[in-house]
């Protein structure tokens, strides 16, 4: 079963009211798991309160997201292996179920209200599982990357990397090789004169090349698969010299990651940077 952006929006809903503890993952919170997480991780991250919460289901912020998913990480992991990274003062732009951030803390972004950003998240052993405004202090927005959102797609079901038949991945159409590169060079290729990270015929098309430098040209806009998509790149980092970290089809279009804002744009508004 596809788990979706909506799903995770839904799901979380569905566990207001939840109690917290730190290290749980969505759980009956026995004793000897009350113990072992105290002492795992002291009485100010496992509260001597806590061990009220005996007999009853239990999580923590991380945990509420990856009891959907099936793959649990932690606020870190997700943030670590998110596709791409927006500040939060962009969140209007964000899909249902994208994830917000800030550092030791995670939740999950439901909608705007009376033009007001919500989100969902287990907020700490006060609070519980709780929705509320987005609070001034988070810093990140993200798609998760568990799960589909609106406008992408993928074969047979399973959203990853590599997928057949012009499923949205790094590796796309039939005929793809794997990882290792005709010739023992090592990158992700296609044949067939397909589009991937580095081409069969020995090496990525014109100067724009994965781990090369680029700056990105006036007027560009968004690309990858989020919300943000043909937004416009703010002037602040239109000109910045940048690092290709990953090039790929979205949509149809030749796109590059760029490491340092961590976001996808269309390689014809991009330069090579000497």
């Amino acid at each position: 079963m596809i788990k979706t952006g909506a799903g995770l929006a839904e799901y979380v809903s569905s566990k207001l009211g939840t109690a917290y503890v730190y290290g749980a993952k969505m759980e009956i919170l026995t004793k000897d798991r009350y113990d072992s997480l105290k002492k795992a991780y002291g009485p100010n991250m496992v509260w001597e309160s806590d061990a009220g919460k005996i007999g009853k289901m239990c999580c923590d912020c991380s945990g509420l997201i990856s009891a959907y998913t099936g793959r649990y990480r932690s606020s870190a992991e997700y943030r670590n292996t998110a596709r791409e990274i927006f500040p939060i003062n962009t969140v209007t732009n964000a899909p249902m179920g994208a994830l917000v951030w800030l550092p030791g803390h995670i939740g999950v972004y439901v909608g705007m209200e009376k033009g007001v950003p919500y989100y969902i998240a287990a907020d700490g052993s006060a609070y519980g599982c709780r929705k509320r405004p987005l609070p001034a202090n988070f810093t990140h927005w993200f798609p998760c990357p568990d799960v589909q959102y609106a406008g992408e797609t993928a074969a047979s079901g399973a959203v990853g990397d590599i997928a057949v038949g012009g499923a949205v991945g790094d590796i796309a159409a039939a005929g793809a090789v794997g990882d290792k590169a005709v010739g023992g060079a090592v990158g992700k290729i296609t044949t067939a004169g397909a589009v991937g990270d580095i081409a069969a015929a020995g090496g990525a098309a014109g100067d724009i090349t994965v781990g090369g430098a680029v700056t990105i040209k006036a007027g560009a806009v968004y690309g990858g698969l989020s919300a943000a998509r043909g937004k416009a790149v703010p002037p602040s980092v239109v000109g910045r010299r940048l690092t290709v970290g990953k090039i790929q089809t979205n949509k149809g279009a030749r796109e590059a990651l760029l490491t340092e804002i961590f976001s996808w744009v269309e390689l014809q508004w991009l330069a090579a940077a000497r």
